[in-house]
């Protein structure tokens, strides 16, 4: 086990790294995972977007339970006429009126707060992104918030006053960002080097994310920039096992998910229009369904929902460009087809009345990458994007060293993002509480790995899902149409 192992734990989080293009491409990173654990079994959780990751980092929960079902939701009674954008730490703040907490269950951060250890978040993504990988920050003693963007994206603005007095002006926009990540590279050692220090320090590097968005995996830009995430890795790590807390500091090196290439794009929106559905992704006051758009997507039934939904799941499944089809479990005896939101942990109260998967294969995409799909907006097409279930959405990064801990390990075990806040807190020798997630266990005694392969179907649309397990809870693999 690893229970008390460390006085100080470091994760360090890529944003979009696929597993699979460590190997040639970031050396620093690839010889971190040969000298500790690299777990090969970890997954994302569902929708594969960023909000809903951190979220899920950030508390240890399922969707179920956190509540941020998506990069993008529909919630009228927050903001209406467009989907509430999570990336956005105005709309977080209008959220947070709305229904008092953002993340309802205890997060990571309350946690470390209660036995009084001081957590730190250096972000260089989104400020809505920041926001959510510590929620309550302001009412935790010593703990703090740097967001990129600047004092008016964070919750606490002095942690950002604080760095340019030290480091000067914020960079400024545009991908691909290497002077982001050079920036918060800074603030970080910073922190890691202050006698002061945080107990857990969270490092978000926002790339290769935003530059597989914008110019693709496997580009010139795309390696250039990964050879960047690599190199601030390697000064953070440095740092965070040097001094006097080096030797009692267990590192982690996390993504929140992959990508794939996008194929061609499906116009969603002008499509259910003409075929008579009044969808709009964003609704006017007596619109009936509301929808948001990527390589997976909710459909919001804000009027006539029993009518409604069952016709348009079925649409959903006569069109070969849609993948999978989710409905919300109280709606399944009138949606044939379809999977229950349960089954992929994401059956909360803000769940949309259906949820869509583009088609996707793991064929080679343009460049011979595996990993392509359709999406129906996000990015231009050529460019990466995630939210599905393919297998290279779902694995995640997953490296763990441990003060004179194993090295050379590669384990299978099943394990996703929630499973991350209870293995920092079982580092520290802290409980988990009632966190859904469990901590990572490294002492070879897990029993043999169970796989699930759930289908359903109606008509001539079939889909398939995967998922895998120890012990515990089910770990999503992936699933598309069968």
């Amino acid at each position: 086990m690893t229970t008390g192992t460390a006085d100080r734990v470091v994760v360090v989080v890529f944003d979009g790294l696929r597993p699979d293009m460590i190997a040639g491409r970031m050396p620093v990173l690839e010889a971190f995972g040969q000298s500790g654990v690299v777990f090969t079994g970890a997954r994302s959780v569902f929708p594969s977007v960023t909000r809903v990751a951190t979220s899920s980092i950030g508390s240890g929960h399922w969707p179920r339970m956190h509540g941020i079902v998506g990069n993008s939701m529909h919630q009228p009674q927050v903001i209406q006429g467009r989907a509430l954008d999570t990336s956005g730490f105005e709309h977080l703040t209008l959220a947070r009126e709305a229904w008092g907490r953002v993340v309802a269950p205890q997060t990571l951060g309350e946690a470390l707060a209660a036995a009084g250890r001081k957590m730190a978040v250096v972000h260089s993504g989104s400020s809505g992104s920041a926001y959510l990988c510590n929620p309550e920050v302001t009412a935790n003693k010593g703990h703090w918030t740097f967001s990129i963007h600047g004092t008016g994206h964070t919750q606490t603005p002095d942690a950002v006053d604080n760095a340019q007095n030290l480091h000067g002006p914020l960079p400024k926009g545009g991908t691909p960002k290497h002077d982001q990540l050079a920036y918060a590279t800074e603030v970080a050692l910073t922190s890691l080097t202050s006698a002061d220090g945080p107990d857990v320090l969270v490092v978000w590097l926002c790339e290769p994310d935003s530059t597989w968005h914008s110019n693709g995996l496997g580009s010139d830009e795309a390696n250039a920039v990964l050879a960047s995430a690599d190199a601030a890795f390697s000064r953070i790590l440095d740092a965070a096992t040097q001094g006097p807390r080096g030797t009692s500091t267990a590192v982690m090196a996390v993504s929140d998910h992959g990508q794939i290439t996008t194929t061609g794009l499906f116009e969603i929106e002008a499509l259910l229009r003409e075929d008579g559905f009044d969808a709009r992704v964003r609704p006017e006051t007596d619109t009936a369904i509301a929808l948001t758009l990527g390589n997976s997507g909710e459909l919001r039934c804000l009027r006539d929902e029993a009518t409604i939904a069952p016709e348009l799941a079925k649409w959903l499944m006569q069109r070969p460009e849609i993948g999978m089809v989710f409905a919300r479990d109280d709606l399944l005896p009138i949606v044939a087809g379809a999977f229950p939101l349960s089954l992929v942990n994401l059956d909360h109260a803000r769940a949309p009345s259906l949820f869509y998967v583009m088609s996707s294969d793991t064929g080679p995409d343009r460049l011979g990458l595996p990993g392509r799909g359709l999406m129906t907006g996000g990015v231009a097409v050529g460019g990466g994007m995630h939210g599905g279930l393919n297998r290279h959405e779902m694995a995640t990064v997953l490296h763990l060293r441990l003060p004179g801990g194993p090295a050379g390990v590669r384990d299978d075990q099943p394990c996703a993002l929630p499973d991350i806040a209870p293995t920092i807190l079982d580092l520290l020798g802290l409980p988990k509480g009632a966190m859904s997630g469990h901590p990572l266990t490294l002492d070879g005694s897990l029993s043999a790995i169970e796989v699930d392969r759930q289908t359903a179907s109606s008509g001539n649309f079939e889909q398939m899902l995967e998922r895998r397990r120890t012990a515990g809870d089910w770990v999503l693999d992936h699933g598309g149409r069968a």
